[in-house]
Protein backbone atom coordinates (compact mmCIF):
# COMPACT_ATOMS: atom_id res chain seq x y z
CA UNK A 1 0.00 0.00 0.00
CA UNK A 2 1.38 3.37 -0.90
CA UNK A 3 1.27 5.89 1.90
CA UNK A 4 1.01 9.22 0.12
CA UNK A 5 0.59 12.15 2.46
CA UNK A 6 -0.36 15.58 1.11
CA UNK A 7 0.79 18.88 2.55
CA UNK A 8 -2.75 20.20 2.32
CA UNK A 9 -6.02 18.39 2.20
CA UNK A 10 -7.68 17.75 -1.13
CA UNK A 11 -10.57 15.45 -0.43
CA UNK A 12 -11.37 13.08 -3.27
CA UNK A 13 -14.37 10.84 -3.57
CA UNK A 14 -16.58 11.84 -0.66
CA UNK A 15 -16.98 8.63 1.25
CA UNK A 16 -20.70 8.43 1.41
CA UNK A 17 -22.99 5.64 0.33
CA UNK A 18 -26.42 4.44 -0.40
CA UNK A 19 -28.74 3.32 -3.09
CA UNK A 20 -30.41 3.51 -6.42
CA UNK A 21 -32.72 1.17 -8.23
CA UNK A 22 -35.79 1.00 -10.37
CA UNK A 23 -39.22 -0.09 -9.34
CA UNK A 24 -41.81 -2.23 -11.08
CA UNK A 25 -44.35 -0.22 -13.07
CA UNK A 26 -43.23 3.21 -11.87
CA UNK A 27 -46.03 5.70 -11.47
CA UNK A 28 -46.14 9.42 -12.04
CA UNK A 29 -43.42 11.29 -10.19
CA UNK A 30 -43.62 14.79 -8.79
CA UNK A 31 -40.30 16.55 -9.21
CA UNK A 32 -39.09 18.42 -6.15
CA UNK A 33 -39.24 22.19 -6.52
CA UNK A 34 -36.57 24.51 -7.85
CA UNK A 35 -34.52 27.55 -6.78
CA UNK A 36 -32.95 26.30 -3.55
CA UNK A 37 -30.80 28.52 -1.37
CA UNK A 38 -27.30 28.01 -2.77
CA UNK A 39 -24.30 27.20 -0.62
CA UNK A 40 -21.56 29.83 -0.46
CA UNK A 41 -19.05 29.55 -3.29
CA UNK A 42 -15.95 29.38 -1.09
CA UNK A 43 -15.03 27.00 1.69
CA UNK A 44 -14.80 27.78 5.39
CA UNK A 45 -12.23 26.06 7.06
CA UNK A 46 -28.00 5.25 15.12
CA UNK A 47 -28.69 3.91 12.65
CA UNK A 48 -25.93 1.38 13.47
CA UNK A 49 -27.71 -1.40 11.61
CA UNK A 50 -27.79 0.16 8.16
CA UNK A 51 -24.06 0.85 7.93
CA UNK A 52 -23.93 4.26 6.30
CA UNK A 53 -20.64 4.48 4.42
CA UNK A 54 -18.21 7.32 4.99
CA UNK A 55 -19.51 8.42 8.40
CA UNK A 56 -19.32 6.52 11.67
CA UNK A 57 -19.93 7.14 15.36
CA UNK A 58 -17.29 6.61 17.99
CA UNK A 59 -18.00 4.66 21.17
CA UNK A 60 -18.33 7.97 23.04
CA UNK A 61 -20.86 9.25 20.48
CA UNK A 62 -18.61 11.57 18.43
CA UNK A 63 -19.23 11.45 14.67
CA UNK A 64 -16.26 10.85 12.36
CA UNK A 65 -16.26 11.33 8.57
CA UNK A 66 -13.90 9.57 6.15
CA UNK A 67 -13.12 10.62 2.58
CA UNK A 68 -10.60 9.76 -0.11
CA UNK A 69 -8.19 12.55 -0.98
CA UNK A 70 -7.01 13.50 -4.44
CA UNK A 71 -3.70 11.98 -3.36
CA UNK A 72 -5.57 8.66 -3.09
CA UNK A 73 -5.13 8.55 0.69
CA UNK A 74 -7.89 8.29 3.29
CA UNK A 75 -8.61 11.47 5.23
CA UNK A 76 -10.82 11.95 8.26
CA UNK A 77 -12.39 14.67 10.41
CA UNK A 78 -14.19 14.19 13.72
CA UNK A 79 -16.26 15.91 16.37
CA UNK A 80 -14.12 17.11 19.28
CA UNK A 81 -16.94 16.27 21.70
CA UNK A 82 -20.28 14.47 21.26
CA UNK A 83 -22.94 16.66 19.57
CA UNK A 84 -20.35 19.40 19.17
CA UNK A 85 -17.74 21.06 16.95
CA UNK A 86 -15.16 19.56 14.60
CA UNK A 87 -11.42 18.99 14.35
CA UNK A 88 -9.36 19.77 11.28
CA UNK A 89 -8.71 17.19 8.57
CA UNK A 90 -5.99 14.53 9.05
CA UNK A 91 -4.61 11.84 6.75
CA UNK A 92 -4.62 8.10 7.45
CA UNK A 93 -2.44 7.41 4.41
CA UNK A 94 -2.84 4.56 1.95
CA UNK A 95 -3.81 4.64 -1.72
CA UNK A 96 -7.38 3.75 -2.74
CA UNK A 97 -9.78 3.74 -5.66
CA UNK A 98 -13.18 3.51 -4.01
CA UNK A 99 -15.53 4.61 -1.26
CA UNK A 100 -14.84 3.49 2.33
CA UNK A 101 -17.26 1.60 4.57
CA UNK A 102 -17.20 2.39 8.30
CA UNK A 103 -18.48 0.21 11.15
CA UNK A 104 -18.03 -0.31 14.89
CA UNK A 105 -16.40 -3.40 16.33
CA UNK A 106 -18.17 -5.14 19.20
CA UNK A 107 -15.99 -3.15 21.64
CA UNK A 108 -16.88 0.15 19.95
CA UNK A 109 -13.67 0.69 17.94
CA UNK A 110 -14.25 2.07 14.45
CA UNK A 111 -12.93 0.05 11.51
CA UNK A 112 -12.76 1.25 7.91
CA UNK A 113 -12.74 -0.91 4.76
CA UNK A 114 -11.87 0.32 1.28
CA UNK A 115 -10.85 -0.98 -2.14
CA UNK A 116 -7.14 -0.50 -2.67
CA UNK A 117 -5.27 0.47 -5.80
CA UNK A 118 -4.51 -3.25 -6.20
CA UNK A 119 -8.28 -4.09 -6.11
CA UNK A 120 -7.91 -5.88 -2.77
CA UNK A 121 -9.82 -4.97 0.39
CA UNK A 122 -7.75 -2.96 2.85
CA UNK A 123 -8.70 -2.04 6.39
CA UNK A 124 -7.57 0.18 9.25
CA UNK A 125 -8.93 0.28 12.79
CA UNK A 126 -8.79 2.20 16.02
CA UNK A 127 -6.36 0.63 18.48
CA UNK A 128 -8.72 1.50 21.33
CA UNK A 129 -12.23 2.98 21.39
CA UNK A 130 -12.26 6.73 20.64
CA UNK A 131 -8.53 6.62 20.04
CA UNK A 132 -5.71 6.41 17.48
CA UNK A 133 -5.37 4.19 14.44
CA UNK A 134 -3.44 1.11 13.36
CA UNK A 135 -1.53 0.89 10.12
CA UNK A 136 -3.18 -0.43 6.96
CA UNK A 137 -3.55 -4.18 6.41
CA UNK A 138 -4.79 -6.13 3.39
CA UNK A 139 -7.60 -8.69 3.49
CA UNK A 140 -6.74 -9.76 -0.05
CA UNK A 141 -9.25 -10.65 -2.71
CA UNK A 142 -9.93 -9.06 -6.09
CA UNK A 143 -13.03 -6.91 -5.88
CA UNK A 144 -14.88 -4.88 -8.50
CA UNK A 145 -17.14 -2.86 -6.18
CA UNK A 146 -16.84 -0.93 -2.97
CA UNK A 147 -16.80 -3.19 0.10
CA UNK A 148 -19.73 -2.94 2.52
CA UNK A 149 -19.43 -3.99 6.17
CA UNK A 150 -22.14 -5.41 8.44
CA UNK A 151 -22.05 -6.80 11.95
CA UNK A 152 -23.28 -10.19 13.04
CA UNK A 153 -25.50 -10.66 16.09
CA UNK A 154 -22.47 -11.89 18.06
CA UNK A 155 -20.50 -8.74 17.16
CA UNK A 156 -18.26 -10.16 14.41
CA UNK A 157 -17.83 -7.85 11.41
CA UNK A 158 -18.56 -9.30 7.97
CA UNK A 159 -17.57 -7.61 4.69
CA UNK A 160 -19.29 -8.08 1.32
CA UNK A 161 -18.06 -7.13 -2.16
CA UNK A 162 -18.50 -8.09 -5.80
CA UNK A 163 -15.67 -10.27 -7.02
CA UNK A 164 -13.85 -10.27 -10.32
CA UNK A 165 -16.31 -12.90 -11.61
CA UNK A 166 -19.33 -10.69 -10.86
CA UNK A 167 -20.56 -12.80 -7.93
CA UNK A 168 -20.86 -11.79 -4.28
CA UNK A 169 -18.00 -12.64 -1.94
CA UNK A 170 -17.68 -12.22 1.82
CA UNK A 171 -15.08 -12.39 4.57
CA UNK A 172 -15.65 -12.26 8.33
CA UNK A 173 -13.96 -11.97 11.70
CA UNK A 174 -13.39 -15.35 13.34
CA UNK A 175 -14.25 -13.83 16.73
CA UNK A 176 -15.52 -10.40 17.81
CA UNK A 177 -12.79 -7.69 17.76
CA UNK A 178 -10.39 -10.24 16.29
CA UNK A 179 -8.74 -11.70 13.18
CA UNK A 180 -10.19 -12.72 9.84
CA UNK A 181 -10.93 -15.91 7.93
CA UNK A 182 -10.58 -16.32 4.16
CA UNK A 183 -12.88 -15.17 1.36
CA UNK A 184 -15.90 -17.30 0.39
CA UNK A 185 -18.31 -16.97 -2.53
CA UNK A 186 -22.09 -16.54 -2.25
CA UNK A 187 -22.68 -16.92 -5.99
CA UNK A 188 -24.94 -14.87 -8.22
CA UNK A 189 -24.07 -12.34 -10.89
CA UNK A 190 -24.34 -8.64 -10.09
CA UNK A 191 -23.66 -5.22 -11.53
CA UNK A 192 -23.40 -3.01 -8.44
CA UNK A 193 -22.27 -2.70 -4.84
CA UNK A 194 -24.24 -4.49 -2.11
CA UNK A 195 -26.22 -3.03 0.79
CA UNK A 196 -26.45 -4.91 4.11
CA UNK A 197 -28.78 -4.64 7.11
CA UNK A 198 -29.69 -6.68 10.19
CA UNK A 199 -33.06 -8.33 10.57
CA UNK A 200 -34.87 -7.93 13.90
CA UNK A 201 -33.47 -11.30 15.03
CA UNK A 202 -29.91 -10.23 14.15
CA UNK A 203 -29.55 -12.14 10.86
CA UNK A 204 -27.67 -10.25 8.15
CA UNK A 205 -29.44 -9.67 4.83
CA UNK A 206 -27.74 -8.41 1.67
CA UNK A 207 -29.39 -6.56 -1.24
CA UNK A 208 -27.80 -6.01 -4.64
CA UNK A 209 -28.62 -5.16 -8.25
CA UNK A 210 -28.61 -8.30 -10.37
CA UNK A 211 -27.36 -8.83 -13.89
CA UNK A 212 -31.04 -8.70 -14.96
CA UNK A 213 -31.38 -5.28 -13.28
CA UNK A 214 -33.72 -6.74 -10.65
CA UNK A 215 -33.28 -6.37 -6.89
CA UNK A 216 -31.89 -9.58 -5.42
CA UNK A 217 -31.33 -10.55 -1.80
CA UNK A 218 -29.73 -13.29 0.26
CA UNK A 219 -29.91 -13.77 4.03
CA UNK A 220 -28.49 -15.76 6.90
CA UNK A 221 -30.69 -18.73 7.78
CA UNK A 222 -29.84 -18.25 11.46
CA UNK A 223 -27.96 -15.50 13.32
CA UNK A 224 -24.16 -15.74 12.87
CA UNK A 225 -24.64 -18.67 10.51
CA UNK A 226 -24.97 -19.90 6.92
CA UNK A 227 -26.81 -18.37 3.99
CA UNK A 228 -29.95 -18.95 1.94
CA UNK A 229 -29.97 -19.05 -1.83
CA UNK A 230 -30.60 -15.92 -3.88
CA UNK A 231 -34.15 -14.63 -4.40
CA UNK A 232 -35.47 -11.79 -6.57
CA UNK A 233 -37.60 -8.90 -5.32
CA UNK A 234 -38.22 -7.78 -8.89
CA UNK A 235 -37.95 -4.26 -10.21
CA UNK A 236 -35.76 -2.82 -12.93
CA UNK A 237 -32.74 -1.47 -11.14
CA UNK A 238 -30.43 1.25 -12.40
CA UNK A 239 -28.04 1.52 -9.43
CA UNK A 240 -27.42 0.26 -5.89
CA UNK A 241 -30.11 -0.24 -3.19
CA UNK A 242 -30.21 1.29 0.32
CA UNK A 243 -31.64 -0.71 3.23
CA UNK A 244 -33.01 0.64 6.51
CA UNK A 245 -34.87 -0.86 9.46
CA UNK A 246 -38.20 0.27 10.83
CA UNK A 247 -38.81 0.76 14.55
CA UNK A 248 -40.70 -2.57 14.64
CA UNK A 249 -37.73 -4.38 13.05
CA UNK A 250 -39.04 -4.70 9.48
CA UNK A 251 -36.45 -4.04 6.78
CA UNK A 252 -37.26 -1.49 4.08
CA UNK A 253 -35.28 -0.95 0.87
CA UNK A 254 -35.20 2.30 -1.14
CA UNK A 255 -34.22 2.73 -4.78
CA UNK A 256 -34.36 5.17 -7.66
CA UNK A 257 -36.79 4.01 -10.31
CA UNK A 258 -36.43 4.13 -14.06
CA UNK A 259 -38.64 7.24 -13.96
CA UNK A 260 -36.09 8.94 -11.71
CA UNK A 261 -38.35 8.85 -8.66
CA UNK A 262 -37.95 7.10 -5.31
CA UNK A 263 -39.45 3.65 -4.81
CA UNK A 264 -39.50 1.36 -1.79
CA UNK A 265 -40.34 -2.19 -0.76
CA UNK A 266 -40.63 -3.56 2.79
CA UNK A 267 -41.04 -6.67 4.87
CA UNK A 268 -44.64 -7.36 5.84
CA UNK A 269 -43.51 -8.55 9.28
CA UNK A 270 -40.13 -8.62 11.06
CA UNK A 271 -37.82 -11.40 9.78
CA UNK A 272 -40.42 -12.27 7.16
CA UNK A 273 -41.59 -11.89 3.55
CA UNK A 274 -41.95 -8.84 1.36
CA UNK A 275 -44.77 -6.73 -0.06
CA UNK A 276 -44.80 -5.10 -3.49
CA UNK A 277 -43.10 -1.97 -4.75
CA UNK A 278 -44.59 1.48 -4.08
CA UNK A 279 -43.55 4.91 -5.35
CA UNK A 280 -42.67 7.92 -3.18
CA UNK A 281 -42.45 10.36 -6.09
CA UNK A 282 -39.84 13.04 -6.52
CA UNK A 283 -37.08 13.31 -9.08
CA UNK A 284 -33.71 12.38 -7.66
CA UNK A 285 -30.23 12.83 -9.04
CA UNK A 286 -28.30 10.42 -6.80
CA UNK A 287 -28.86 7.23 -4.88
CA UNK A 288 -30.87 7.73 -1.67
CA UNK A 289 -29.52 7.38 1.86
CA UNK A 290 -31.67 6.41 4.83
CA UNK A 291 -31.39 7.29 8.50
CA UNK A 292 -33.41 6.60 11.65
CA UNK A 293 -34.80 9.43 13.72
CA UNK A 294 -34.49 9.11 17.49
CA UNK A 295 -38.17 8.10 17.67
CA UNK A 296 -37.63 5.34 15.08
CA UNK A 297 -39.08 7.07 12.01
CA UNK A 298 -37.14 6.46 8.80
CA UNK A 299 -35.95 9.51 6.86
CA UNK A 300 -34.54 9.43 3.31
CA UNK A 301 -32.18 12.01 1.80
CA UNK A 302 -31.32 12.53 -1.88
CA UNK A 303 -29.75 15.01 -4.21
CA UNK A 304 -32.63 16.46 -6.21
CA UNK A 305 -32.77 17.17 -9.91
CA UNK A 306 -32.00 20.80 -9.03
CA UNK A 307 -28.89 19.76 -7.02
CA UNK A 308 -30.44 20.71 -3.67
CA UNK A 309 -30.71 18.27 -0.76
CA UNK A 310 -34.25 16.86 -0.47
CA UNK A 311 -35.76 14.65 2.20
CA UNK A 312 -38.90 12.67 2.93
CA UNK A 313 -39.81 11.00 6.23
CA UNK A 314 -42.26 8.72 7.93
CA UNK A 315 -44.94 10.73 9.72
CA UNK A 316 -45.12 8.08 12.47
CA UNK A 317 -42.82 5.14 13.22
CA UNK A 318 -43.51 2.16 10.89
CA UNK A 319 -46.10 4.31 9.08
CA UNK A 320 -46.79 6.47 6.05
CA UNK A 321 -44.72 9.18 4.48
CA UNK A 322 -44.63 12.97 4.28
CA UNK A 323 -44.25 14.84 1.04
CA UNK A 324 -40.86 15.91 -0.25
CA UNK A 325 -39.18 18.98 1.26
CA UNK A 326 -35.99 20.81 0.30
CA UNK A 327 -33.10 21.49 2.67
CA UNK A 328 -31.58 23.79 0.06
CA UNK A 329 -27.96 24.03 -0.87
CA UNK A 330 -26.19 23.05 -4.06
CA UNK A 331 -24.65 19.62 -3.58
CA UNK A 332 -22.56 17.64 -6.02
CA UNK A 333 -22.31 14.22 -4.34
CA UNK A 334 -24.39 11.52 -2.75
CA UNK A 335 -25.21 12.61 0.83
CA UNK A 336 -24.31 10.64 3.95
CA UNK A 337 -26.29 10.55 7.20
CA UNK A 338 -25.76 9.38 10.78
CA UNK A 339 -27.09 10.07 14.28
CA UNK A 340 -25.40 12.27 16.84
CA UNK A 341 -25.06 10.95 20.39
CA UNK A 342 -28.28 12.78 21.33
CA UNK A 343 -30.16 11.21 18.41
CA UNK A 344 -30.15 14.19 16.05
CA UNK A 345 -29.57 13.33 12.38
CA UNK A 346 -26.66 14.99 10.61
CA UNK A 347 -26.12 14.96 6.82
CA UNK A 348 -22.85 15.46 4.94
CA UNK A 349 -22.36 16.25 1.23
CA UNK A 350 -19.96 17.90 -1.19
CA UNK A 351 -20.97 21.49 -1.95
CA UNK A 352 -20.82 23.47 -5.15
CA UNK A 353 -17.39 24.74 -4.07
CA UNK A 354 -16.15 21.13 -3.64
CA UNK A 355 -15.82 21.45 0.15
CA UNK A 356 -17.54 19.11 2.61
CA UNK A 357 -20.72 20.68 3.98
CA UNK A 358 -23.07 19.50 6.70
CA UNK A 359 -26.54 20.23 8.05
CA UNK A 360 -28.15 18.84 11.21
CA UNK A 361 -31.36 18.64 13.15
CA UNK A 362 -31.59 21.35 15.81
CA UNK A 363 -33.34 18.89 18.14
CA UNK A 364 -34.05 15.16 17.85
CA UNK A 365 -36.96 14.37 15.47
CA UNK A 366 -37.20 18.06 14.61
CA UNK A 367 -36.22 20.87 12.24
CA UNK A 368 -32.90 21.66 10.61
CA UNK A 369 -30.02 24.09 10.91
CA UNK A 370 -28.53 25.96 7.99
CA UNK A 371 -25.59 24.59 6.03
CA UNK A 372 -22.02 24.90 7.36
CA UNK A 373 -18.67 24.01 5.79
CA UNK A 374 -16.10 21.54 7.09
CA UNK A 375 -13.57 22.62 4.46
CA UNK A 376 -11.52 20.45 2.15
CA UNK A 377 -11.67 20.30 -1.65
CA UNK A 378 -13.72 17.29 -2.72
CA UNK A 379 -13.57 15.72 -6.18
CA UNK A 380 -15.52 12.76 -7.52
Amino acid sequence: MKNRLAARLLIGAAAIATAVVTAIAPGASAQPGVAPAALPATAERAAPLTYAQGVGRNADGRLEVFARGTDGALWHIWQTAPNNGWSGWASLGGYFTGTPSVINNADGRLEVFVRGGDDAVWHIWQTAPNNGWSGWASLGGTITSDPVAGRNQDGRIEVFARGGNGSLWHIWQTAPNNGWGGWAGLGGYFTGSPSVANNADGRLEVFVRGGDDGLWHIWQTAPNNGWSGWASLGGTITADPAAGRNQDGRLEVFVRGGDGSLWHIWQTAPNNGWGGWAGLGGFIGTPPVVGNNQDGRLEVFVRGGNDALWHIWQTVPNGGWSGWASLGGVITSVPAVDNNADGRLEVFARGGNNALWHIWQTAPNNGWSGWASLGGVLTL
